[in-house]
């Protein structure tokens, strides 16, 4: 739409009215998701560890976050045609227990570092974006807008399988939608299509932990770089564990802590 100059300048003059495309961040809805006994079981094993520590106790705890998006996020050469309308269902672990690295490999700065993002190392991360997409169907498939689902952004199911997309010619019976039955091929073929797909979203963190140095932390509980003097980091690498949640709040609460422990530091006091 943005290559389009007929729609800019009517969606401009919209806007000049406070309403059309320019008003709206394209993100209608969004939800945060815990999965059900059943779902649970269907998860698999290895994310049951994992939620016996971290979601059960901690009933306020999304294992995935949802969003609906009003438009097409995919490359422009994939659409088959410019007027297609399209939605997009994106899916985004909350709190991932895969962990990767980035070290520094010389004393020039401008060295390459040795990084590795650590998608997916962890089975876990996997089993719930499988879990993750299929719900996120579930939902696109009883909306009375689905027209059917765009195959070139979908698991290469397997000839004849009843996950294979579909095309509508009008609204779907809402009433009467049945879920899909996934086979064991089914599951295989979500997850070489996640693990194709995977990519960090725009609230990384992490990487200068607030830990004892023992645990692979690189920051005292004062901002202090081990090892360095007069060298503080106030920023989201700092934080040991994920946020589920937009990261702004914590920004400005790490630096607003990060004032207080610096003018300690200096003797100061504010107001």
């Amino acid at each position: 739409m943005s290559q389009d100059p007929a729609f800019l300048q009517q969606a401009q003059a919209h806007f000049a009215q406070g309403k059309g495309a320019l008003t709206t961040n394209w993100i209608d809805s969004g939800s945060k998701l815990r999965p059900t006994p059943k779902e649970l079981e269907e998860i698999g094993p290895a994310f049951a560890p994992v939620w016996k520590k971290y979601f059960e106790p901690n009933p306020d705890k999304p294992v995935m976050l949802q969003a609906v998006v009003a438009g097409w996020l995919g490359p422009r050469e994939l659409l088959p045609h410019k007027d297609n309308r399209m939605i997009m269902m994106g899916n985004f672990t909350a709190y991932p227990i895969s962990r990767g690295h980035v070290y520094i490999t010389s004393k020039d700065p401008y060295a390459a570092p040795d990084f590795e993002t650590g998608f997916f190392k962890e089975q876990a991360d996997v089993d719930v974006h499988i879990w993750a997409y299929k719900h996120a169907r579930e939902i696109a498939r009883r909306l009375p807008q689905y027209r059917g689902e765009f195959a070139a952004l979908h698991p290469k199911f397997p000839e004849g399988s009843a996950a294979g997309c579909v095309k509508l010619e009008g609204p779907p019976d809402v009433d009467n939608v049945k879920d899909i039955v996934y086979t064991a091929e089914d599951n295989k073929a979500i997850e070489s299509y996640v693990r194709q797909l995977v990519e960090t979203t725009w609230h990384s963190v992490g990487t200068v932990l607030m830990k004892a140095k023992e645990q692979g932390g690189s920051v005292d509980t004062r901002l202090n770089v081990y090892g360095t003097q007069n060298l503080k980091v106030a920023d989201l690498s700092i934080i040991p564990g994920n946020v589920g949640s937009n990261t702004n709040s914590t920004a400005l609460v790490i630096g607003e802590k990060a004032a207080v422990i610096i003018a300690e530091d200096l003797g100061l006091k504010l107001n």
